[in-house]
């Protein structure tokens, strides 16, 4: 960086101390009046970063790593010309510390603001970079914030179909993953397809399946458990009960062709178990399910609590050892007929991530909760922390303003 560079940005950043101005749809400026603390909203939920975005002639200029990331873009700084870079496949944005004009594509933009960099951060125009890859920016003038609706995204969708989803087979050829709700954990902790709303249908699922291959769709069987008769505490504890499920389990993928397994194992770790104990447990059932899966290509997805949740037996470092993806139930933190907390599901995808790669980790989203507008705000949070993908959990409940709020997200289809 040249000296008298690194002089005038020191400069900047005292003026801007002392006389940041608001902005009017990110461009007029007051110079006379200092500015509130800009903030930046991300798909209806704060973003944040650090050191906190800025106004500078009008414009407002934002860290340029943590607004890029969280857009998806992979970012790189070449320091011998001083240049910033974003790409994400489609797009290739390069800008220069200093300079007016920046490239899109290889074509030159004209920019209103130069990038710079201050307390040892670059800072870059933030309307520019967002609308660059697609995304739309707003200005709410009341509130100094940057709204920002983040561009649909390419990310793996998983839906579960059964329980009453007949109706509404027409919307799975948009998902990348059908993971059929039809076997359970009987009382004894064994494996079947034929009791309660869990079951094989008596008719029609071999047409389904076909017709769900032939959309290209990939296909899972959900294994359900939630332990009320203490079923899957004893298949823990039963080495050989264990094989006997692993066997019912492969064999059944093998016979009806269908590629993947999804335990959904719930409520492990209740209050008063030992909790270490049950992590141990399940990580090594999690582990041996994997390896028989994989001998014959199959994939195995679990269903895990959030790690802020109530249920703690889920050691999320040792499952996805083993495991293909952790589906992270985070929802049902307050009344499931209302939208979840935002911060609560940011949190657990924070907390999820400091142990799992993004790339093995989904979102589960409950379509019981979600409105068309909400279920976005979701979506948005898998995306700016860049998950593999996300899960719905039910399609029965789907709707076509519930998919067209999805589809506004996400780059669905084949």
């Amino acid at each position: 960086m040249k000296r008298s560079f690194a002089s005038l940005t020191t400069a900047v950043a005292l003026l801007l101390a002392l006389i940041a101005e608001p902005a009017s749809a990110l461009g007029v400026t007051d110079t006379t009046t200092p500015s509130p603390r800009v903030k930046i909203e991300l798909d209806g939920y704060p973003l944040q970063v650090n050191p906190e975005p800025l106004i500078y002639e009008g414009r407002t200029l934002v860290p340029f790593r943590a607004l890029a990331e969280s857009l998806g873009l992979t970012v790189g700084f070449d320091a011998g010309t001083d240049t910033v870079h974003a790409a994400n496949g489609q797009m290739d944005i390069r800008m220069q510390i200093g300079r007016h004009t920046a490239t899109v594509n290889g074509q030159p933009v004209a920019l209103d603001v130069p990038p710079m960099i201050l307390q040892d951060r670059t800072f870059v125009p933030a309307r520019f970079l967002s609308e660059s890859v697609g995304a739309k920016v707003s200005w709410d003038a009341a509130n100094a914030t940057v709204e920002i609706a983040s561009q649909p995204r390419d990310l793996n969708t998983l839906v579960f179909y059964g329980l009453g989803s007949y109706d509404k087979r027409g919307y799975l050829p948009k998902f990348d993953e059908a993971s059929f709700t039809w076997s359970r954990l009987n009382a004894t902790g064994d494996l079947v397809f034929d009791e309660s709303e869990y079951q094989w249908p008596q008719e029609g699922a071999a047409d389904l399946l076909r017709e769900v291959r032939e959309a290209k769709v990939g296909t899972s069987l959900m294994v359900f458990s939630e332990n009320a008769s203490g079923e899957l505490t004893r298949l823990l504890e039963d080495k050989q009960l264990q094989e006997q499920f692993i066997h019912t389990l492969t064999a059944k993928l093998l016979s009806e062709g269908i590629e993947s397994a999804v335990l959904d194992f719930e409520t492990l770790g209740r209050y008063g178990d030992d909790i270490e104990a049950v992590q141990v447990q399940y990580a090594a059932f999690v582990e041996r399910v994997a390896e028989a899966l994989h001998e014959h290509d199959r994939k195995l997805t679990v269903v895990v609590s959030p790690l802020n949740g109530a249920y703690r037996g889920y050691d999320y470092r040792a499952i996805a050892a083993h495991a293909d993806h952790l589906f992270v139930m985070a929802y049902s933190y307050i009344d499931d007929k209302l939208p979840q907390p935002l911060d609560r599901i940011n949190e657990a995808i924070e907390l999820a991530t400091a142990e799992v790669a993004p790339q093995k980790l989904l979102l589960g989203i409950s379509a019981f909760s979600e409105t068309p507008e909400t279920v976005g705000q979701k979506i948005g949070l898998a995306k700016r922390h860049n998950l593999d993908g996300v899960g719905f959990w039910i399609l029965k409940l789907f709707d076509d303003p519930f998919m067209q709020g999805v589809e506004k997200q996400l780059l669905m289809g084949k």
